[in-house]
């Protein structure tokens, strides 16, 4: 039998090795075979189709005119002439056209294969687009092309539907597979700003392996000098990446600087996870001028987080470093960090047989504050050790109250008096809620059913006091002592699923000083304040809060809009309200968010608009478009606006766009484009993070 399959083996491997011709008239004179067609002559993955064709069966060389088909793999070539050595592989094609690699076609007036596969092209043009008539080609008049990985020409000219546009000396393109090669990228020579003026732009790609890569940019702008830019970017494995992106520019006006953003995250263990996630700027005034994106811009905080947790289902463990930098443009910034932080948590779980649930918080870290009032030591110690239990009482259709009591211990190994000193802060606390829903009120109205549901909480904390004396880092120093009840009204319409709902909700605070943490005359924000409303409406003792009006509308499951609205009874006026809004059907999509708060002794008004419109998308053949404003109504400003329109069809896109800039030291009009071609990049000056669409 193992004879018999070994001679299988050797009976097909002589098979492929031959040469087989398929004819209809072959005339053979000693080696030399004269072959009328139609013929097809075959040898390993070599294919020849033609009309003539003379073969040297000792050389096993291929001469052949006419109508030629030559295909092997992924080359498929049609000729009017052909020499070619099937042994070696290696030939000369007498005008070719046709693909050498997936979608990467080629016209040449000569192209000369290698025994390595490689083709060397004369008086050539090559496209990623089909037809007779293709969008772009680019005419060369000697290439080079490694099937499957690049072609390389001098002395280029670039054609858009048969009209050259540029004239390129030395060009590099990748083929069927676009593997990353390291190189230099097309330059870009641009004239996008009002205040940095005339620019131009270059990269340098550097392919570091198969699962890292690292872009070198450098841009000098006429206005305002030199900048640059590195990304790194890898992915250790399936379940991790790495991405360092820094931005640097010495600016002539004094408003250069530079910036990282570091995004990682990866499985360590099977049960241990790392992530950071670091935005660091050296000034607000920086990343104004030279950073991207309307929501960068405009944010005053630099955010860095990085931890490690180990979540299981009985506990969750983190080591944490944590800082933000609130910049402010009259006043020193503020920087709150924790750090060394370890945290752990118990979630609630069942104490036997008993009708109660025990959770467990608690941590030690590391905390610093730094402001316009106070600096605290590089390192001052806090401890938090919060357990609690959760009884519910009842559990129906009809009603639900439940209890929960706690006990928080948190001591600080400093205090603020005058100014920061090392006194230790013991704040120990007992806090108790009560939770009452119910009885639900439902009434059908053909298929529309409105559910009405009142619910109560009481709370109560007492022990933390002490609050003015205590470093405000995160919402663990943010409890107070407090004795309120919350009353609430929900209103539910349902059809097949929820289509609207409207709460209304308002504190009664017993104790109006919050156990003497308010301060008249000044903006109070902390723990009890920030559970009903995120907008702040204490400037003194407070005996009820704002009346919060939360709707949520949805029509359909592409439709959702939420509005918050807080009506203040004490002093008869709508404080704050806010909208956002968003649809998406079919190509289109619209967002739309609106914030207001009116003037008072804390707050600053303010009354901004945002809205996104958009049409299509960057693979919607055809025209696309999107439109994205941020109007403050307060100042009648048009602090950003972007405008970009785009057409593609089935291998190249085009897209322009209008930007505008008015925020702190940002106030700038620029233009842009991009030019992408399929299976071979882009070029422009829109970075693919900028597209709206």
């Amino acid at each position: 039998m193992i004879q018999f399959a070994i001679v299988i083996l050797l009976f097909a491997g002589t098979q492929q090795d031959q040469v087989t011709i398929e004819a209809p008239k072959q005339e053979r004179n000693q080696n030399i075979s004269h072959i009328t067609g139609p013929f097809v002559i075959t040898y390993q993955d070599i294919r020849v189709e033609g009309d003539t064709a003379t073969y040297d069966h000792s050389t096993k060389e291929v001469t052949a005119e006419g109508r030629l088909h030559f295909t092997r793999g992924e080359e498929n070539l049609e000729a009017d002439h052909i020499t070619f050595n099937l042994e070696t592989k290696a030939g000369v094609l007498t005008n070719a056209s046709g693909e050498l690699g997936p979608g990467f076609l080629v016209t040449a007036e000569e192209a000369q294969r290698t025994e390595d596969g490689i083709y060397y092209l004369r008086n050539a043009t090559i496209t990623t687009c089909d037809g007779p008539r293709p969008g772009w080609t680019m005419a060369f008049a000697r290439a080079k092309v490694n099937t499957n990985r690049r072609v390389s020409a001098r002395n280029s000219i670039f054609k858009l539907e048969s009209v050259p546009l540029f004239y390129l000396p030395y060009v590099t393109l990748p083929t069927g597979n676009r593997d990353r090669s390291t190189g230099f990228l097309i330059p870009s020579f641009t004239a996008t700003s009002t205040t940095k003026g005339t620019s131009v732009r270059e990269s340098f790609f550097w392919a570091i392996n198969r699962s890292a890569d690292a872009l070198f940019t450098g841009e000098y702008f006429s206005k305002r000098g030199p900048a640059g830019r590195v990304l790194f970017q890898a992915v250790p494995s399936a379940t991790s990446r790495i991405t360092v992106d820094s931005l640097f520019a010495k600016d002539r006006k004094g408003q250069g600087g530079q910036s990282v953003r570091i995004l990682a995250f990866g499985d360590l263990t099977k049960d241990l996870r790392g992530v950071a996630d670091m935005n660091l700027v050296s000034s607000i005034v920086f990343r104004q001028v030279y950073e991207d994106g309307f929501n960068t811009i405009s944010s005053p905080i630099e955010h860095e987080l990085a931890f490690l947790t180990r979540d299981r289902p009985d506990t969750s463990i983190n080591a944490i470093y944590d800082r933000r930098v609130i910049f402010f443009a009259d006043q020193p910034s503020v920087a709150l960090r924790k750090f060394p932080t370890i945290e752990i948590s118990v979630p609630d779980r069942p104490l036997g047989r008993f009708p109660a649930y025990f959770s467990l918080d608690t941590g030690f870290s590391g905390v610093a504050r730094s402001d316009a009032a106070i600096k605290v030591p590089a390192f001052a110690e806090r401890y938090d050790l919060h357990p609690s239990l959760e009884i519910p009482l009842i559990r129906s259709a009809a009603f639900d109250w439940s209890q929960r009591l706690g006990v928080r211990e948190t001591i600080y190994t400093h205090s603020l008096e005058q100014k920061v000193v090392r006194d230790a802060l013991n704040r120990l606390s007992f806090d108790y809620t009560s939770e009452f829903t119910g009885p639900q009120a439902e009434r059908d109205f053909g298929r529309w059913r409105h559910v009405v549901e009142p619910s109560v909480a009481y709370r109560y904390i007492g022990g933390a006091d002490r609050f003015r004396e205590t470093i405000v880092v995160d919402d663990v120093d943010l409890v107070t002592n407090t004795n309120e009840v919350e009353y609430a009204l929900t209103n539910r319409l349902f059809t097949t699923r929820e289509i609207f709902s409207w709460r209304l909700a308002q504190k009664y605070f017993f104790d109006p000083t919050f156990g003497g943490a308010i301060v008249p005359g000044q903006r109070n924000v902390f723990a009890p304040l920030l559970d009903i409303s995120g907008f702040a409406f204490a400037d003194g003792r407070r005996r009820v809060s704002p009346i919060v009006s939360t709707m949520r509308l949805s029509t359909s499951v592409a439709t959702s809009t939420d509005f918050q609205v807080d009506y203040d009874t004490r002093d008869h006026l709508f404080r704050s309200a806010g909208v956002i809004g968003g649809v998406n059907r079919g190509q289109w999509l619209g967002q739309v968010s609106y914030f207001f708060t009116r003037r008072s002794a804390i707050e600053i008004p303010s009354n901004q608009l945002r809205t996104t419109l958009s049409y299509g998308n960057n693979l919607k053949p055809g025209l696309s478009g999107a439109f994205s404003l941020s109007y403050d109504v307060q100042r009648s400003l048009f602090q950003g606006a972007v405008a970009q329109v785009g057409y593609n069809t089935d291998c190249l896109g085009l897209i322009f766009e209008y930007r505008q800039f008015n925020i702190g030291a940002r106030n700038e009009r620029s233009f842009g484009f991009a030019f992408s071609l399929k299976n071979i990049g882009s070029y422009g000056t829109i970075r693919r993070q900028e597209r709206l669409f």
